[in-house]
């Protein structure tokens, strides 16, 4: 699953027992707001769903939080559908392993976040999914939060922003996930030492400190950031990165800093205004 859950073991998903517990109170409410297309996994019937683009993601920030901002920020809270799928629900649902068929499977590749467009068109991979929304062209009458530049223009700075992403989807990628407890520990413990998850965390403090902050590219906030907060940020400071202590993660000021920023900035305080959980 493209979320927290890639980086435990299936022993470990417990966890996660108090997020999967919020989730559940959430689909248990079954609520949907038309202004806001907020669908429970179990209800996707409202009204013109299918002539928007509809983002499926579990009810938490993970790695759609770049998503679904890019998507709010292009199309506002009407533009598009925010399907919030159970994890519990999507763990049973049934995603053979080989199908010919694919391109018409309910999930392409069996993991979310995925993107459903008007045309029929799937679309998995969060990073493709938020560049393509970071690019759609914004409202006519654009709000005061409103950033034309999520994803820059300029190209120097869009390899900038595509390096940080990769970065972060690197460093969850790599992290050890051995099956034995005390393997793992040991892996985990050079990871963070000498490995991938020193190295990456190394270069985004220094991008962040060369540019002057707060974020990636000075003042300028792009999806990138909206990565740094989530996953990056969320895991150390919800504590789950198994055998990381908080230590590792106050080496790291600007990272830190970049996280908080995100949250204060005006896009994302217009977007939680929409979207309350």
């Amino acid at each position: 699953i493209e979320g927290y859950t890639s980086l435990v073991t299936q022993e470990q998903l417990m966890t996660y027992a108090p997020i999967v517990s919020v989730h559940r109170s959430l689909n248990f409410l079954s609520r949907r707001a038309t202004s806001g297309r907020w669908i429970n996994s179990a209800a996707d019937s409202s009204t013109g769903a299918d002539a928007v683009p509809k983002l499926h993601y579990f009810a938490f920030r993970g790695r759609a939080l770049g998503c679904r901002v890019a998507l709010f920020n292009s199309l506002g809270k009407d533009g598009w559908t925010d399907r919030r799928v159970s994890l519990p629900r999507f763990r049973k649902a049934p995603r053979p392993a080989q199908n010919p068929d694919r391109l018409d499977a309910e999930y392409v590749t069996n993991n979310l976040p995925q993107l459903d467009l008007p045309c029929g068109t799937k679309i998995s991979q969060s990073h493709a999914i938020a560049r393509y929304a970071a690019r759609l062209p914004g409202p006519a009458a654009p709000p005061p939060h409103y950033l034309p530049d999520l994803y820059p223009a300029d190209a120097v700075s869009a390899m900038i922003v595509d390096e940080a992403v990769a970065v972060i989807d690197q460093i969850l990628l790599l992290t050890p996930k051995d099956a034995d407890a005390a393997v793992r520990a040991a892996h985990r413990e050079e990871y963070q030492q000498s490995g991938f998850l020193r190295v990456g965390m190394e270069l985004l403090e220094g991008r962040l400190r060369r540019s002057g902050g707060p974020f990636l590219l000075g003042a300028q906030l792009t999806i990138a950031d909206l990565y740094v907060r989530a996953p990056l940020c969320d895991l150390f400071e919800l504590g789950q990165f198994e055998g990381v202590g908080p230590e590792f993660y106050d080496a790291f000021p600007n990272i830190r800093a970049c996280g908080s920023a995100v949250i204060e900035h005006p896009l994302l305080k217009a977007y939680h205004d929409n979207y309350k959980n």
